[in-house]
């Protein structure tokens, strides 16, 4: 069966300073309650890749640190303006932070590095619990929201460099993130999850008081090891404060992070009152190959005005060493994996050759852009907690407002360097 593929895991002793260090870590963060100093070394201690897992001596408390880099280089060039030709380096992503459980309780709290600046990411508690129907899930406080398929995945396990245009332009105003309360159902072959968030929790003055309300579900028809089929839909709602005077969005284009001189623009929408967006997923995995098509819409109704935002998304990628892609059929998303033959144990690592074509709609607002981009990935895992990726991409944009107006193309080269763990 399709789902999330695990790292392979070895309990054991840590030795030497590394197993003080670990060690002296958990018990500074109270794993297990109370630690005398001749006990600690007694806990148990797993192996969850290249990272120590602490658990208590009956198992109902656990521990890991956190941690992920993400190094990019990028190139852009033929673009008819020289401000977009551009080229240097990013660090996209620097996480940090802890998580873990204490029995059918686990939390999370994570903080990123990234955009010249620091954010919480995961920050919340979530109980666990069982109903006739599967398995029920409550999460309070601030976490990646459900929306779309690369939208609900984690950006170090998606197939490109980016999240797909859908995943990144279809979004409300509190963006991936949203601090309230979320629950989740899972059946056999489905799962259902529904959020209600508020304010940003890394700047309460973007949002200012907006609730945003979302929902998203997937089925599995047909579900085998052999082959899988994905169908998916999502939609949420929000309802701008009064202190919320105009909306705008600009998205990044070309799969790359770098440059900001290149990305198509939604313009200013003035005095906006509410907005909702939906999609649907449609994918299918065979073997070692995969497929998505990803569409969705926003809505904006302003004071004067009703605008809406159309994307879409279609890629597939190939796994020339014979992995399965790394989909988690429990949560319909994509998940990291582990190689099966690693480069540290004489293999090759997991080779993925991908395609993706997208299209950025925006020009039913009055100074909306357009673009259109075909990427062609290349993707070497040498081990579970170490990627390196190349994404080459042929883009095309039309502006009608700001430096960049007219019509536009060129190519960008981006690669990154990612550990995770």
């Amino acid at each position: 069966m399709y789902g999330q593929v695990g790292t392979r895991r070895r309990r054991g002793v840590i030795s030497g300073r590394a197993r003080k260090a670990w060690l002296g870590l958990a018990a500074a963060l109270g794993c297990g309650g109370p630690v005398l100093a001749g006990d600690i070394f007694e806990a148990p201690v797993g192996w969850n890749g290249v990272v120590p897992e602490f658990q208590s001596a009956d198992g109902a408390v656990r521990l890991r640190p956190r941690a992920r880099l993400q190094f990019d280089g990028a190139f852009t060039d033929d673009s008819a303006f020289p401000a977009r030709n551009r080229s240097g380096t990013e660090l996209r992503s620097v996480l940090v932070g802890v998580e873990g459980a204490v029995e059918s309780t686990s939390y999370a709290v994570n903080v990123d590095f990234a955009n010249h600046q620091s954010n919480i990411r995961s920050a919340y508690l979530a109980w666990r619990g069982r109903v006739p129907a599967g398995e029920w899930e409550v999460i309070l406080g601030n976490r990646l929201s459900e929306r779309s398929l690369e939208g609900s995945s984690s950006s170090e396990a998606v197939p490109f460099l980016e999240r797909n245009v859908v995943a990144q332009a279809i979004v409300p105003l509190k963006g991936a993130y949203g601090l309230g309360l979320m629950t989740r159902f899972y059946g056999p072959n489905w799962h259902l999850a529904a959020q209600v968030a508020g304010d940003d929790i890394n700047n309460p003055e973007v949002t200012r008081g907006t609730v945003t309300t979302s929902v998203r579900g997937h089925w599995n028809p047909v579900i085998s090891k052999a082959f899988v089929v994905h169908v998916g839909g999502w939609a949420f709602h929000e309802d701008f404060s009064d202190r919320v005077t105009r909306l705008n969005r600009d998205t990044y284009w070309g799969g790359q992070h770098f440059n900001d001189d290149l990305q198509v623009s939604l313009g200013t929408i003035a005095a906006p009152r509410n907005g909702a967006g939906y999609g649907i997923e449609l994918g299918a995995l065979v073997g070692a190959g995969w497929s998505f098509l990803e569409f969705g819409q926003r809505e904006i109704s302003a004071h004067s005005t009703h605008v809406t935002v159309r994307a879409w998304s279609a890629e597939a990628g190939w796994f020339l060493t014979g992995e399965r892609p790394p989909y988690a059929a429990r949560t319909g998303a994509f998940v990291r994996m582990s190689p099966r033959e690693p480069v540290s144990r004489g293999g090759l690592g997991a080779i993925e050759l991908s395609g993706r074509f997208e299209r950025l709609d925006n020009t039913d607002a009055p100074r909306g852009g357009l673009g259109d981009a075909a990427t062609l990935g290349l993707s070497w895992r040498l081990e579970d907690w170490l990627r390196l990726t190349l994404n080459a991409s042929r883009w095309s944009t039309e502006s009608h407002a700001g430096a960049f107006a007219g019509s536009d193309h060129g190519e960008s080269l981006t690669t990154r360097l990612q550990l995770a763990f």
